[in-house]
């Protein structure tokens, strides 16, 4: 599990990368998010529940899904 300042610098990272990008940010963590949804099989509404539940353990492979939903939602506001 990674610790909150590794996913706050992970996070930033992304943000960054995001609004670098001139609008094509939100296609790209939309598509990474699709891939994981897909790969999982349950939309990140699902896995968030789980995770929340533990039912999901939190891998580093969730890590970078809930990275790329955290980026979406800071490019949004």
């Amino acid at each position: 599990m990674l610790t909150k300042e590794d996913r706050l610098t992970a996070l930033g990272s992304l943000a960054d990368a995001a609004k670098a990008s001139n609008g094509s940010g939100t296609a790209y963590l939309l598509t990474k998010i699709r891939g994981y949804e897909l790969r999982y099989e349950m939309s990140s509404d699902e896995m968030l529940e789980a995770l929340q539940a533990g039912r999901q353990k939190e891998t580093a492979e969730i890590a970078r899904w809930l990275f790329y939903l955290d980026a979406l939602s800071a490019h949004a506001r």
